[in-house]
């Protein structure tokens, strides 16, 4: 049976409540995402609550197979948006409403197109952080305006009503963070929306037992015209840190200026929405200082104050389901620096790059997941040495398990110095603990990881640079348990070093790990 829409229907489809991740362009998804609510607590129901609940559910659920079919019969049927009503714009300048909802206008020209902009108008107002959530009702017009042969015959007036629920303009919250082997406390104030076009201005002030100190001031806004497909970011920061693993503090005070973009799936290039670029130029004046009497002559030798100024340029391409234990999905990322573009001023003058990859691919109704990492790096000095701040640093919980934080590659005394040149990666696999619920978060984990760290040496070719850095690599494996947290991933496992190097700092036993990334 077809069922069309007529130019006098008034076809009201209910209050669409959308979440960050909802923006994809998909028929079911966009008609289960406006036939669902909130959901109360099942420990608040009563036994007449939950049939009354289930009554409602399939008069849900037959109303929502008669829109599916009127969505469906009527994809390519011609529509014509005469106007959007906003609800709670008393936060919001005119002209960034405007900005938002323009795909409303200039692009719904069938129903197909407005829904693909319903997914497109919420993500513009999600991206730019000024909104805490958003509900987008549909309704027929009167279709008066079509007499006026201004729009095509037999079109059908669409009116899409907005009602927008703005995010609290201060917050401010005090905590401690654990992980990678230290902890601080932090204090920190965040103004949003200050001048109703989302942007941001972030105090943040932390002290714990490594980062002595840190301070930032951090300012963002929607970039080009309120268009938040990208995103200005200015930080100015202020950081002491004790460096336990090479004798010395270091003192960091700086400037960073980013253009990030915010592409995320929508529509049909979804592919296009997974790739995303930063752009941005770092000053900063870092000083090496408060060396200890036992330091090596490699770190008495970068004592001191050094400036640099880089360009920086990073490529990210990500479909994971989720950062921190992904069960599917890809990622890639390649960071490309170049400093010394002041000449003058600069004392660090070098080319750095590197990159990140992962797969991530489940097994048996997720039962059982593979997840993939590879990463590596070079850096290559314009001056007679690379900086030792500037250097790549391998070893740990979070990347090779089995040694000790920051504890490969090249070691003078107790003192780690970093590498010019890395390559590492690992496999790990994680499975459902035997008696618990597949939903929970505690995972069973075995894995194996490999990497090696060396210096970079000017006259010796590149090939020979190649075979030392493949050949011989530091391995560790190990088995443990892991918890997914929504803030972080937490291990705890039984690690066993394989294969190490004269100056590796290997750890055997337990070993845990707390953070956001892992190899």
């Amino acid at each position: 049976m077809s069922i069309d829409l007529k130019e006098d229907d008034s076809v009201s489809i209910g209050t669409t409540w959308y979440s960050k991740e909802q923006c994809t362009n998909n028929f079911q998804q966009v008609i289960n995402r406006i036939s669902q609510g909130f959901k109360p607590k099942e420990a608040e129901l009563s036994t007449l609550d939950k049939i009354a609940i289930e009554k409602q559910k399939i008069i849900n659920q037959q109303g929502q197979n008669f829109l599916e079919e009127i969505f469906r019969n009527n994809s390519q049927r011609a529509i014509y948006v005469s106007n959007v009503q906003i609800e709670g714009t008393e936060q919001f300048r005119d002209d960034f409403l405007t900005k938002q909802i323009l795909p409303f206008i200039n692009k719904s020209n069938n129903l197909n197109n407005l829904l693909n902009n319903i997914d497109t108008v919420s993500g513009n107002f999600f991206k730019s952080g000024a909104v805490e959530n958003l509900a987008i009702q549909l309704t027929t017009g009167t279709g008066l305006n079509f007499k006026s042969g201004y729009y095509p015959e037999n079109s059908i007036e669409i009116i899409p009503h907005i009602k927008l629920i703005p995010v609290k303009k201060f917050m401010a919250k005090t905590g401690t963070n654990i992980g990678n082997g230290e902890g601080d406390g932090y204090m920190t104030f965040q103004f949003r929306n200050i001048f109703g076009g989302g942007e941001n201005l972030i105090l943040d002030a932390t002290t714990g037992t490594r980062t002595r100190s840190s301070y930032l001031l951090n300012y963002s806004s929607p970039g080009f015209g309120s268009n938040t497909n990208w995103k200005f970011d200015n930080s100015l920061f202020f950081t002491s840190r004790k460096i336990d693993w090479s004798s010395h503090e270091q003192l960091i005070k700086g400037m960073n200026n980013k253009i990030v973009s915010m592409n995320i799936p929508n529509g049909k290039n979804q592919d296009q929405g997974l790739i995303n670029h930063e752009f941005s130029i770092e000053n900063i004046l870092r000083s090496i200082t408060n060396v200890s009497p036992m330091a090596s002559n490699n770190i008495l030798f970068h004592a001191g104050d050094d400036f640099k100024t880089s360009f920086i340029y990073k490529f990210a391409y990500d479909s994971r389901n989720d950062r921190t234990l992904p069960t599917k999905g890809d990622y890639f990322s390649l960071v490309n620096e170049i400093s010394g573009i002041l000449p003058n001023l600069n004392t660090s003058k070098f080319l750095k790059q590197s990159f990140e990859s992962q797969i991530a691919r489940n097994f048996i109704d997720g039962d059982h997941i593979i997840n993939l990492s590879l990463r590596g790096g070079w850096l290559y000095s314009l001056n007679k040495t690379t900086h030792l701040m500037d250097r790549f640093y391998l070893g740990g919980p979070n990347d090779i398990r089995g040694f000790f934080f920051n504890g490969l590659g090249p070691r003078n005394f107790n003192d780690t110095l970093g590498g010019d040149i890395f390559l590492s990666g690992g496999l790990s696999t994680f499975h459902r603990l035997p008696f618990v619920s597949k939903e929970s978060n505690f995972k069973f984990h075995n894995f194996i990881n490999f990497g090696r760290l060396i210096p970079l040496d000017k006259n010796e070719n590149f090939t020979t640079t190649l075979k030392e850095l493949i050949n011989e690599p530091s391995i560790g494996i190990g088995t443990g348990i892991v918890f997914k947290h929504p803030v972080a991933r937490f291990e705890l496992n039984f690690v066993l070093p394989v294969t190490a190097h004269e100056n590796d700092s290997i750890r055997k036993g337990l070993q845990y790990g707390i953070g956001l990334s892992f190899m």
